[in-house]
């Protein structure tokens, strides 16, 4: 068997080829394309063991192996700590060590998505990033009605009677055309947003478990599809603590000796979920009394922010056993307990 270490960049990767013994065969920088790749293999008669460090663009590098029939792993960043904690560090050096550990089978591997679940993530994501860029459009509009002191009585500036409320206000000419510039970008922006739900909803008619995710209370059909886009295979996930640790929703622990000290959530992981389920929080204090006193009891004693992430976390668990169990959401109710009756003994 041959094994080779990847260490990607955006424009370039260098390469390190060993035999199982350890001997290294060769040595060499590469300029990224398809055709770099095919050189990569040329010279092996059976297709080689690779390991590629996971950045932001392993996708196509990783698809391009796995056709030419190669085993890949990818390797975790932030668990590769020969690499990280290392005092000179070049990238034929990285692309040694991972050659190192691929051999011994000591590679923290990252899981690698599917083109499918790839696709679904694009789309999830880019509507993610057009509400951010939608909500900071507002602001900038808001933050100069502020400067003049004019505010909307309304529930909605941005909806049918804001805007027409937006028009009738005095103010100077710069200013008003700064707010009919957001403005045209906000129509954009919303155009793009019911753009995105079209193909999020057409998307999710084929995927069943965006079906049971929406039997989760303050789960819709956007909201399910970037679980299930991110989540990925549920079985690589051995129990629900491995689930939420991989979300960034568990506190941090640092032990020495017999004592243990739990800070806050660690927020390794994917960010999106865990976004996800926080903003499902909140939407869940809003609309189901049992979690809103779920959370009014732990924001009595720890605060309002803990108490919603606390609840994100407790969310993860009903996701992952939705999931895992491949049923729907079921409510949870207290059992009443049964009293055995007392024997009585009879009187004589």
């Amino acid at each position: 068997m041959k094994y080779i270490g990847i260490d990607l960049h955006r424009d370039f990767f260098v390469a390190v080829a060993q035999e199982s013994s350890g001997t290294e065969l060769f040595k060499k920088r590469y300029n990224n394309s398809i055709e770099s790749v095919d050189q990569l293999l040329s010279g092996f008669t059976e297709p080689p063991m690779v390991v590629v460090e996971a950045t932001r663009n392993w996708m196509w590098f990783i698809a391009a192996l796995q056709e030419k029939g190669c085993t890949v792993q990818l390797a975790h960043p932030f668990r590769t700590k020969a690499i990280a904690s290392a005092r000179i560090k070049t990238d034929s050096i990285d692309a040694k060590t991972l050659c190192d550990l691929l051999r011994a089978d000591l590679i923290p591997q990252s899981y690698i998505s599917d083109a499918q679940e790839l696709d679904n993530r694009e789309v999830s994501r880019a509507r993610i990033n057009l509400v951010h860029d939608q909500t900071m459009l507002k602001n900038r509009v808001l933050a100069i009605l502020a400067k003049d002191n004019l505010r909307f009585k309304g529930t909605d500036v941005f909806g049918v009677k804001g805007r027409a409320w937006l028009q009738e206000q005095q103010l100077s000419d710069a200013k008003r055309k700064v707010i009919d510039v957001y403005l045209d970008r906000l129509t954009n922006m919303q155009e793009a947003i019911t753009a995105i739900n079209g193909l999020i909803k057409q998307r999710s008619s084929s995927i069943p478990e965006v079906k049971r995710l929406q039997t989760i209370p303050g789960i819709g059909t956007t909201t399910a599809f970037l679980l299930a886009s991110e989540i990925g295979t549920i079985t690589r996930f051995p129990n629900s603590k491995k689930f939420a640790s991989y979300f960034g929703l568990v506190p941090r622990l640092s032990q020495s000796g017999n004592h243990a000290y739990y800070g806050r959530i660690t927020k390794l992981g994917n960010p999106y979920v865990r976004w996800c389920l926080v903003q499902t929080s909140h939407r869940l204090v809003r609309s189901d009394e049992t979690y809103r006193k779920f959370v009014a009891k732990i924001a009595y004693k720890q605060g309002k922010k803990k108490a919603i992430v606390a609840l994100a976390r407790k969310l993860s668990t009903i996701v992952y056993a939705v999931l895992k169990e491949n049923r729907e959401y079921q409510k949870e109710y207290k059992k009443k307990r049964e009293v055995c009756p007392a024997i009585i003994p009879e009187r004589s």
